[in-house]
């Protein structure tokens, strides 16, 4: 099943940097940065990782000096001054994030960045939950073809009941060994990495994942264009080996059983659909037999805590929703009765997919009754995304805002379901937080 092994990374000069400095130099993955956050990074220091994963585009691009050409430009000059170094031991790096959650909760969650040999999705060694777009695939690609690196992680999960993973890599750990790198974020998120370079403890690792599939969490765009990498390299190599550094892809890995794994939720927002009215939506909801309607009290509505406490209590047993309107006192919980045999599904989707309520949200809501076709869902032309209970309430106060749907985040477990069962989820139906940093490490191809 999964081959994990170490690689001598391409980093920062974690010893050399304060942490300070160093919290300067990372940055979000590259597909929730947008231009204004891409110009701070630019700003906040000139050799942040963003240059690389991110290169600005600029009007005057052509085939010889392009966003590609320059992440690569740059990447082999800061190789060259210093600021990258390359390992000289292959290494495992046990990562240590620190987070909370809306409501103040602390959480620890532990992983390790190293690498998997890449199998397509067929061989059932690497599990996929997400549909993908062509667009973002075709940058990574290119990127990767350019710096010939990957220069971010995968996130993928593990099943570790026992958690002998961690009682290997995270002895030195629990053991009091000073952190090589401990920065925090401006979003205040903790990050801890230690590196592990006994060889028999990478064994052990791969020993204990060797019959296990790994579950993609987040970037299916990037191991795609891994795969697609792969296959390019294959192509044009006269003589490649089983074991070259293309057929690997570097991600970070954590237990499904891991306390610190969180999902949280992305809630809804529908803009711009011609001639919606928010009151003969709800009955018709009320209409249909597959759906319950309940107003919801405008004290609920008017305290955001309340409402996400009220929604989360009634998710532990049901498929719920706080559907939403601009206005103090126009929402409606709205609960789902019917079954997977719904007829807004096609029946040829696993029972794990039609349980979830991405899906009737998804399928039996928008496509069925409002018209938000799948294609209308990947351009986000009517439909927009909230990662925040905050950011969702915000939404109510835009123009183009019709309805806000506040929603319970997907299940772990469900997750696992699906993958396992093969299907696909819609688009934004899971959101583990928080999400892995760019520039902790490089993996050269």
């Amino acid at each position: 099943m999964a081959e994990i092994k170490p690689f001598r990374g391409i980093r920062y000069a974690w010893r050399e940097l304060d942490a300070e400095e160093m919290g300067q130099l990372v940055a979000p993955p590259y597909d929730v940065i947008g231009d204004e956050e891409q110009d701070l990074l630019y700003r906040r220091h000139p050799a942040n990782i963003v240059r690389l994963d991110l290169n600005r585009i600029k009007r005057t691009d052509n085939g010889d000096d392009n966003r590609y050409e320059r992440a690569r430009r740059h990447l082999f000059d800061w190789i060259a001054r210093g600021i990258l170094v390359v390992d000289r031991k292959p290494a495992i790096y046990v990562h240590e994030q620190q987070f909370s959650d809306e409501m103040g909760n602390v959480y620890t969650r532990r992983g390790f960045i190293g690498l998997t040999r890449l199998a397509d999705y067929d061989e059932r060694v690497v599990l996929p939950h997400e549909r993908t777009l062509r667009g973002p695939k075709k940058d990574r690609l290119e990127l990767m073809k350019a710096t010939e690196c990957n220069l971010s992680q995968i996130f993928f999960l593990y099943d570790d009941p026992d958690s002998e993973v961690d009682g290997v890599l995270f002895s030195g750990v629990e053991k009091g060994e000073e952190p090589e790198l401990d920065i925090t974020t401006d979003d205040g998120i903790r990050h801890r990495i230690w590196s592990v370079v006994d060889a028999q403890a990478h064994g052990e690792v791969g020993e204990l994942l060797d019959g296990s599939p790994l579950l993609i969490a987040d970037g299916h765009h990037r191991y795609e264009t891994a795969l697609a990498y792969r296959n390019f390299r294959r192509r044009i190599d006269p003589e490649p080996v089983d074991d070259a550094p293309f057929e690997y892809v570097m991600g970070f890995f954590v237990n499904i059983h891991d306390p610190g794994l969180q999902v949280f939720p992305t809630h809804r927002i529908v803009h711009s659909l011609r001639d919606f009215d928010f009151t003969a939506f709800r009955q018709r909801l009320e209409e249909s037999k597959l759906f319950s309607v309940e107003s919801i009290d405008s004290a609920v509505l008017a305290d955001l805590k309340e409402l996400r406490a009220r929604l989360v209590a009634a998710g532990e047993d049901d498929t719920v929703f706080a559907m939403v309107a601009p206005g103090a006192d126009d929402g409606f919980w709205l609960h789902y009765r019917g079954d997977e045999d719904a007829p807004f599904f096609s029946g040829e989707e696993p029972e794990s997919v039609r349980r979830l309520d991405v899906s009737i949200l998804h399928d039996g809501i928008f496509e069925s009754m409002l018209g938000i076709d799948r294609a209308a869902q990947k351009d986000m032309s009517h439909l927009g995304y909230a990662k925040s209970w905050e950011a969702a309430d915000e939404a109510l106060s835009k123009e183009a805002t019709q309805m806000v749907v506040f929603m319970n985040p997907t299940p772990v477990s469900q997750v696992n379901d699906v993958c396992l069962s093969g299907g696909k989820m819609p688009q934004k139906s899971t959101y583990f937080y928080p999400k892995i940093l760019s520039g902790l490490a490089i993996n050269p191809l």
